[in-house]
């Protein structure tokens, strides 16, 4: 059976307010189904922020490879010892990956452009990517629907 490419995007509930640098970014996000109970691995091909706001803040995306015990929203970002052994990855939305429309933005960050993927591994049976939100600025959002993550992954 070979491959095929799935869409999974999340719209984490965040505060319609000011946050600091290295606050968490709402809750816990769950990509759910990047993998196949029969096969617990896939390949990251494509992260997309999509911004209300536009705030084109500098986000960060924490990888888990299971569940873990999520930062409060708008808390200093922080990973027990535990947790940070199943991180798979932090992807960085940067400030000029951003491309600005008239009331809203969208960051972009495709590992298919090196011609290379993130490749994940999942606990065995785990059919799910789990993440976290923290900022590297000062946005303030509008409302707590502002942020929507898009993970395009081949499975």
């Amino acid at each position: 059976m070979g491959s095929y490419f799935r869409v999974i995007d999340v719209t984490p509930t965040i505060t319609a307010g000011a946050y600091s640098a290295a606050d968490a970014v709402g809750g816990l996000l769950e990509f759910e189904n990047v993998c196949t109970s029969y096969s617990n691995s896939g390949e990251l091909v494509k992260a997309i922020v999509t911004d209300k706001a536009k705030q084109n803040a500098l986000l960060h995306l924490a990888l888990f490879s299971r569940a873990f015990t999520p930062t409060a929203d708008n808390a200093p970002f922080a990973v027990s010892d535990a947790d940070l052994a199943n991180l798979i990855s932090v992807i960085h939305f940067e400030v000029a990956d951003y491309a600005s429309f008239d009331a809203n933005s969208a960051a972009l960050i495709g590992f298919d452009a090196l011609a290379v993927s993130m490749p994940y591994v999942l606990v065995p049976g785990g059919t799910s990517l789990f993440g976290q939100l923290y900022t590297g600025g000062t946005p303030t959002y509008v409302a707590t629907n502002d942020l929507t993550i898009k993970l395009i992954v081949r499975r």
